[in-house]
């Protein structure tokens, strides 16, 4: 199952080990539920991420060292420990780029 996400992309890291490249999307949210009072700033999330979202994710204009950007994402879920279900990004819908939304502070 496929499903798109609208996230705000903190990083994106590919790596190379014994001949495998691997990939991992640092995505941010504020924090919601149970957690927003015990959480400070943003919540950030490690995702796996196929090799071509990070290239995907260069020619969307993303630079080394440049500040967050919203992305449209699409993902699938995949097996974790357990018998849970995490997310996979496999994606990156093209166009959909927008500056992040500056974090509000709370009166």
């Amino acid at each position: 199952m496929q499903f798109e996400m609208t996230t705000t992309v903190f990083s994106a890291n590919k790596v190379t080990v014994e001949g495998r490249t691997y990939c991992s999307v640092f995505t941010g949210q504020p924090p919601v539920g149970d957690s927003a009072e015990n959480t400070l700033g943003v919540e950030v999330t490690k995702i796996s991420a196929e090799p071509e979202v990070f290239e995907q994710l260069k020619r969307e204009g993303y630079q080394p060292g440049q500040s967050p950007q919203d992305f449209k994402l699409v993902a699938m879920l995949k097996k974790a420990a357990n018998g849970k279900s995490q997310p996979h990004i496999i994606a990156v819908v093209p166009g959909h780029k927008t500056p992040a939304e500056p974090q509000k502070k709370a009166s």
